[in-house]
């Protein structure tokens, strides 16, 4: 299913690339110099990207020094997997106003690997998780789910579904992220709670997980901020793939 995923991707960036292609054609057919094939044939690697700093705080993405997307990335969203060349890329994150970085890295992209970056805050330092994601095939009437911890100043946690005497994922730091665990399907509720006290910190209710799909699970905001604050302890849960 892995490579039924990339394909699927590959397929739609691909539509993307000869839409963008057709639309250029009227307009400077003398400046297009490289044929369809070449497009196809690009070597290619997949990038999503999650802002989990501070509800104040949106960041810009650089590529290469070039903005990789000039709409607002603000606290919370997710921007999904989209194509980029491959080898060492440079990465900078930055203030889009005052322009100032937040924090520049250098990472390696391998053909037709899929990666995320997550992104939080530790004493207003700007932290990422830089994650190759291992998109496989959930087991039939299963899903698919990992934690990723982006709350600093939160304990060692459990996650539990409705219903469940055990966790379906046990002893997750901040700064650590999970392979993904088969989860059963359907309506259910996902409750964090700390290890040591077993006290519940955050949950979200009458969520259906779907057989088939691929989640992610996130920890973010402060268990310091006031409970109705936008920078409140909250678990947020994004699909990883469209992969119907």
């Amino acid at each position: 299913m892995k490579t039924q995923m990339l394909n699927y991707l590959k397929k739609s960036i691909l539509n993307q690339k000869r839409a963008w292609i057709l639309f250029l054609i009227p307009l400077s057919f003398s400046c297009l110099d490289m044929d369809q094939e070449n497009v196809e044939n690009t070597p290619t690697a997949y990038v999503s990207f999650f802002n989990g700093t501070s509800a104040d705080n949106a960041i810009k993405i650089e590529v290469d020094s070039r903005v990789y997307d000039r709409k607002s990335f603000d606290f919370g969203q997710y921007i999904d997997y989209w194509y980029f060349y491959t080898g060492e890329r440079d990465f900078s994150f930055k203030d889009p106003v005052s322009q100032q970085s937040y924090l520049d890295t250098t990472v390696n992209l391998e053909i037709e690997k899929v990666y995320s970056f997550f992104m939080t805050e530790d004493d207003s330092q700007l932290k990422t998780i830089f994650a190759e994601d291992n998109l496989e095939t959930p087991e039939e009437g299963k899903a698919l789910l990992r934690l990723v911890h982006l709350s600093s100043d939160s304990p060692e946690v459990n996650i539990y579904q409705r219903d469940k005497n055990d966790p379906v994922i046990s002893d997750q730091s901040f700064l650590e992220i999970t392979d993904f665990v088969s989860v059963d399907v359907g309506e259910t509720d996902l409750i964090l709670k700390s290890k040591g006290q077993n006290s519940e910190l955050a949950r979200i209710n009458d969520i259906t997980l779907r057989e088939g799909r691929i989640y992610s699970l996130i920890i973010r905001g402060k268990m310091q901020a006031e409970g109705n604050s936008a920078d409140a302890l909250r678990l947020q849960l994004i699909r990883n793939y469209p992969n119907y």
